[in-house]
């Protein structure tokens, strides 16, 4: 097991004792202390390919890996583990018992089913520090449920229980284990059946309720068991459990939330001290907090509130997106430096890293630091990607390795396309996917394990649970814009899910992802806070009157295929995307890029990914499709600075590989009067500029008129309108005409479209 030394006060003999622990091959579990934010005194990381033995309801004993994907993960070793198997026959009845134990009967190529419940095993030895230790184990997550043991030759003892999908849980084995003692961990992982769906399910819930659906993309790469990571954490009975920054541009202030655990027998009497610093090095003056002296009752849990102070470090200071996108762009990010002392000795420490950075609302649109921001975004769907735990294993979300350029290209390579967004789809973020985000100025929504089609069946104390622990989970990151309450969701649970969301984090604004509400709208909490629908396949408005997001677009389904086959994609994402841009649609998004373009992600491919389209071939697997005319032509929809002819867009429509193939028609001597709409999508500037030029035959062409638009004042984030008016010039053939249409910030072109032409025929007067 790999061994992290957070403090540096540890022995040498320490060390040695903990690599007598059960040793294994570690090489599926990705380098941690990247990962680290509570500052554990020491780190045992428990992943292994060899430490760990599973059974399937109590039945023989096989190695497995661990995380290695989840027990039903390709990663593992032949036979593979599977959920239980879906034949129309055995689930044509309408009795959930009977159709759910049929399946256990059945094996299939060497496939195992689970009934009920499989059960991890291995090895741990308990560090020994000091007196003063808590120990825990921290799971990335358990799906769908977990039962946490602690064994030695007298006992079986019960340590945690946690239950739900993807999220991140400790177990506690402070009072229970002794320092320097080897024990038998284990971990009973329960699969969604096992709770007849009553717990929030993602993508799974279609196993038994859809049949025809099983293996067509929605679970067949879902991660059952130990997922993400497994550590053993040392900490100080006193210490650091959480924190919660929290910062307003508007009121210019900034506070922290934080809980303080006493584990031990007596109370404690601590200092409390906090100062800022820089991740980018720069020199600020920070403001000062006072230090504060508390005491905290044996055995307990005290929060207390650090500021608020005044923050006049002014807008750059400020965490902004990364638009329009520069390819060397660093946020700006801060540390809140937080110490806890005891009679003058440093008991525990946590270094909160942080943006300064303020989400809300407007009439019709989201604000970041009081300024308008528009989101195209995507929705990556992790179960339904190419690699089972895809954001802990997948190269993609992954740190940078010399084979592989890993998250930070990810971010770089939506935002290049002008996507500046992804909804983490039904799944959660891991840590190291919202740090890049951070840092290069990417916003990430995401989206609880919820999902409608399940609400028959799903407990509510699950649904609540849901998505307080997602928020505690990303509430730190400033690259988090808002939080997806749920996927399609179920219109009546939106009101609790957001006053239940709200307690653990009030300063994000909510949606919910819906087919079912089918119009723009909100939905009030009995608490007061709010979530506004993001639409699946509906028509919008035209234009939007309040927040409208369209969640899922660009799809048209035909059914009368096996489903699903979806005919429309990428280009109808980008036509309409336009549409929606000149409509003042809040949000939209495909579903999701990488089923348009299987190998845009690194380590994915038309083979592996689940759900897919039919693959152009300047997007197939072997060829990049950055060259792609189509990929071309979403750049140009998508760009911040866009200056688009309205009618000629319109007319021509949905690429289908010749762009355009509608092209008007005028007469030598005839006036022209074009429609064109100017975008400023950036967050700070709004003072530019049209440059239009008329040339013959090309866009670099024989010049024959131009014109200049100055001095437009268009804030950031909105669109106007303005009309370019010359006359068809003279000709005794058909010939064509093309309107070069530049956007400019000063002397700085920022835009350019060469593609719209006309032809122009002779007068009969020639």
């Amino acid at each position: 097991m790999k061994l992290y030394s957070i403090s540096s006060g540890l022995f040498l003999g320490l060390i040695i004792l903990l690599n007598s622990c059960t040793p294994g091959n570690n090489s599926i579990q990705n380098e941690f202390p990247v990962y680290v934010k509570t500052n554990p005194l020491f780190i045992v990381d428990l992943a292994s390919d060899t430490a760990w033995s599973l059974t399937i309801d109590d039945s023989i004993s096989r190695p497995i890996k661990v995380p290695g994907g989840g027990y039903n993960s390709d990663m593992q070793d032949l036979p593979q583990i599977t959920h239980p198997p879906v034949n129309t026959g055995i689930y044509k009845s309408e009795d959930y018992s009977k159709r759910i134990s049929a399946g256990w009967l059945w094996l299939h190529s060497g496939h195992s089913a689970v009934k009920d419940h499989v059960e991890y095993r291995r090895k741990i030895t308990i560090p020994q520090i000091s007196d003063q230790q808590s120990v825990v184990i921290e799971f990335g997550a358990v799906n769908h449920g977990a039962e946490v043991f602690l064994a030695d030759e007298d006992s079986v003892m019960l340590i945690a229980t946690h239950t739900g999908p993807m999220m991140p849980f400790t177990a506690d084995l402070s009072d229970k284990a002794e320092g320097g003692k080897t024990y038998t961990l284990i971990v009973r992982s329960y699969p969604i059946w096992h709770y007849k769906e009553a717990v929030p399910s993602g993508f799974t819930d279609f196993v038994p309720i859809h049949p025809g659906w099983y293996g067509s993309g929605w679970d067949s790469k879902f991660a059952y068991g130990i997922t993400k990571y497994i550590h053993l954490g040392v900490y100080p009975r006193l210490r650091i459990r959480d924190v919660f920054i929290r910062t307003s541009v508007a009121q210019a202030q900034i506070s922290c939330d934080l809980w303080i655990e006493n584990n031990s027998n007596s109370e404690r009497s601590i200092n409390v001290d906090s100062q800022f610093s820089s991740w980018n090095k720069e020199n600020w003056i920070y403001p000062e907090i006072p230090a504060q002296t508390i005491k905290i009752p044996a055995k307990s849990e005290l929060k207390i509130v650090l500021g608020p102070v005044a923050w006049k470090l002014g807008p750059e200071s400020y965490w902004w997106p990364n638009k329009p996108f520069s390819e060397n762009y660093r946020a700006q990010l801060h540390y809140l430096n937080i110490r806890i002392s005891e009679n003058g000795r440093e008991v525990h420490s946590r270094n909160q890293r942080f943006g300064f950075v303020e989400w809300s609302e407007g009439p019709f649109y989201y604000l970041v630091n009081g300024v308008r921001i528009n989101f195209i975004s995507d929705g990556t769907p992790e179960s339904a990607m190419s690699d089972y735990d895809c954001y802990s294993v997948s190269p993609a979300f992954l740190k940078p390795t010399k084979l592989s350029a890993g998250c930070t290209e990810t971010w770089k390579k939506y935002m290049r396309l002008g996507i500046c967004a992804n909804r983490i789809h039904q799944s959660t973020p891991t840590e190291y996917m919202m740090d890049v985000a951070d840092e290069l100025g990417f916003m990430l929504i995401p989206e609880t394990g919820l999902r409608g089609f399940s609400d028959p069946l799903v407990f509510s104390r699950y649904l609540t649970q849901s998505v307080t622990e997602l928020a505690q989970v990303c509430r730190n990151h400033p690259s988090v814009c808002r939080y997806s309450l749920a996927n399609e969701s179920v219109p009546q649970w939106t009101g609790d899910l957001a006053d239940a969301i709200v307690q653990a984090d009030d300063s994000r604004p909510l949606v919910f992802e819906d087919n079912k509400f089918r119009k723009p709208g909100r939905i009030t909490g009995k608490n007061g806070s709010h979530a506004y629908c993001m639409l699946h396949y509906m028509n919008y408005p035209k234009p939007a009157q309040m927040i409208t997001g369209m969640g899922e677009f660009a799809w048209d389904w035909n059914l009368h295929e096996p489903f699903p086959v979806a005919d429309g994609g990428i280009e109808e994402f980008i036509y309409y995307g336009g549409d929606m841009r000149l409509n003042d649609i809040a949000y939209f998004a495909g579903w999701c890029l990488i089923n348009y373009w299987p190998n845009f992600l690194e380590g994915m491919n038309y083979e592996r990914n689940i759900w897919k389209q039919s693959t152009h071939p300047d997007r197939r697997d072997g060829i990049d499709g950055w060259n792609s005319p189509v990929i071309e032509h979403l750049q140009q929809v998508f760009h911040p600075y866009l200056v688009m002819d309205t009618a000629f867009y319109k007319d021509n429509g949905v690429f289908t590989g010749k762009w355009p193939d509608r092209i008007p028609s005028y007469t030598s001597g005839e006036p022209i009067k074009r429609t064109i709409a100017i975008f400023n999508d950036a967050l700070t500037g709004s003072e530019l500029s049209v440059r239009w030029s008329l040339k013959w035959d090309s866009p670099d062409g024989e010049l024959i008129s131009q014109g200049t638009i100055d001095t437009l004042k268009i804030h950031p984030g909105f669109h106007i309108y303005k009309t370019v008016e010359t006359s068809a010039p003279q000709t005794t053939s058909p010939r064509t005409v093309f309107l070069v249409l530049e956007n400019l910030r000063g002397n700085e072109k920022v835009f350019a479209d060469k593609q719209v032409k006309f032809t122009i025929e002779p007068s009969d007067d020639l």
